[in-house]
């Protein structure tokens, strides 16, 4: 059973909990354009001269246009406090306590095979395992949480049997699959279909009371967040989630977003950590995605402008795992892609001269490969107090019919205030 106790009547897997109170929840605005083509001259990547290709040389074009966004649940600057899914006690143990944990990983929901139910077991495994005052307060899920189109008819299967034993609460970004049309190439298009409405009855629902499947053995319930791009405040960390939209290859990301983006940058809290989520990320070295110019552009451009780099960019899409460092103005700031939490087909890396490229690898002057991760599912655990954050990915060659065999393949930890990333042995 879940060893917090929930707020609102909230639901998390079958090993049901106790009932919480009430509270209010926070509101947005609207909804707007950067596009590949947009992408200034002007700026220089920090991927420019790397020997591992890590953004598209050449633009490709979108087989889907710009998805238009939801009405929102309520008024700008769509924040939500974790004190709105735990009870005060939840959150005071947690304050009290001195860490803040939460697991995180993206692209999940493969009703092609097993490899999600996989994560999931693992992940329940870890949050079982965890000691008083370092369990999983949350998975902050990285997008795509069903595959193809996000309908609303796979989340019983792909999303609510696949958590029923996971203990903790999920709250999420949309990936470009949450919102992505029907395909017509698949088949009739359902002419009801709007962009993200799977995603929006089940994360952004009225009543976080409300069952999410009633033909599964899933207790979980609703997420009543405010907004596909929102602000998570807890006692140690601020995680601003932004929403990349429908391309497969490039984020598109208007200006109403950045406007926000660069607001929820300014206020978020100076004395806790400050962590950036989007689904496209803007740098990997796979050989079928790749990192997205238009999120470098407007994740570095807007942290230029405020002033405020992030401690952390996290980021899924691309079905492995990968982390890089990006050294400027004397600090680091790591981005982690986690896209292997489900999606059956796992994404290989460009080779540099016929040979898998080996970690720790420099890109640039300021661009480093730290580590990655193409052969095995996993899923990342964060463990964040006043002075760090520390990263354990842990992972496991997928075997449906066994238990996961799970090994930690990266461990690493960021020095709040001296703005510096460290791997450990």
């Amino acid at each position: 059973m879940s060893r917090h106790h929930l707020n609102q009547n909230r639901g998390t897997g079958n090993r049901h909990q106790q009932a919480g109170l009430a509270q209010s929840v926070h509101g947005h605005p609207s909804h707007g354009n950067v596009s590949r083509q947009q992408v200034p001259h002007r700026y220089k990547s920090h991927g420019t001269g790397s020997p591992l290709p890590v953004q598209q040389a050449k633009l490709v074009p979108q087989h889907f246009p710009f998805q238009p966004l939801p009405p929102p649940n309520g008024q700008s600057p769509f924040r939500f406090d974790l004190s709105q899914l735990l009870h005060p006690e939840e959150i005071q143990r947690i304050t009290q306590g001195g860490t803040l944990v939460f697991h995180s990983v993206g692209d999940t929901g493969d009703e092609r095979g097993k490899e999600m139910d996989f994560v999931a077991r693992m992940m329940t495994d870890d949050y079982d395992a965890s000691p008083d005052g370092a369990v999983p307060a949350f998975f902050y899920h990285l997008g795509d949480v069903v595959y193809f189109a996000g309908d609303i008819d796979k989340y019983g299967e792909c999303f609510y049997e696949t958590y029923a034993e996971y203990p903790a609460l999920i709250v999420s970004i949309p990936g470009n699959h949450d919102c992505q049309p029907d395909d017509p190439q698949d088949g009739p298009i359902d002419p009801r279909k709007k962009p993200l409405d799977g995603w929006v009855q089940n994360f952004m629902s009225k009543d976080p009371s409300q069952l999410g499947s009633l033909k599964t053995t899933s207790s979980r319930t609703q997420m009543d967040l405010p907004n596909p791009y929102w602000t998570l405040t807890t006692p140690f960390a601020t995680i601003i989630g932004l929403f990349s939209n429908v391309s497969e290859t490039e984020a598109e990301v208007h200006q109403d977003q950045i406007d926000w983006f660069k607001n929820e940058l300014q206020a978020a809290a100076a004395d806790k950590a400050l962590i950036v989520a989007i689904h496209h990320p803007p740098f990997s070295g796979d050989d079928e995605h790749s990192g997205s110019t238009v999120s470098e552009q407007v994740l570095f451009e807007s942290f230029a402008e405020t002033k405020r780099y992030p401690h952390l960019i996290l980021s899924g899409h691309v079905h492995n795992y990968q982390r890089f460092t990006v050294h400027q103005n004397g600090i680091d700031v790591p981005c982690v892609v986690a896209g292997n939490g489900g999606y059956s087909k796992l994404g290989k890396l460009h080779k540099i001269g016929g040979q898998w490229p080996e970690a720790p690898m420099k890109l640039s002057d300021t661009l480093r490969f730290e580590q990655h991760d193409q052969d095995r599912f996993g899923f990342l655990r964060f463990e964040i107090n006043g002075d760090q954050i520390v990263g354990i990915y842990t992972s496991a060659i997928f075997e449906e019919t066994k238990t996961p065999i799970t090994k930690v393949v990266d461990r690493f930890t960021i020095d709040l205030k001296a703005r510096k990333v460290a791997t450990i042995a």
